[in-house]
């Protein structure tokens, strides 16, 4: 995790082109993984790629990624 890129809600927000509130809401819920430090939250890379796999309408198979 310490190699990790750590994004901020706007960070995270302006990425997936949503409302920072909305990336708030998805960290408090429990549906995108990150942590707080302080009052901050901050969302890892891989936990946010994560997320994006997951929320996908297909999932991803081995021979769907060599294409």
């Amino acid at each position: 995790m310490i190699d990790d890129k750590l994004w901020t809600p706007p960070q995270v927000a302006e990425r997936l082109q949503v409302n920072e509130r909305t990336v708030t809401q998805w960290l408090r819920k429990g549906h995108l993984r990150g942590f707080k430090i302080g009052k901050e939250w901050r969302v890892g890379q891989r936990d946010l790629q994560a997320f994006l796999e997951d929320s996908a309408n297909i999932p991803s198979t081995p021979s769907s990624r060599a294409k």
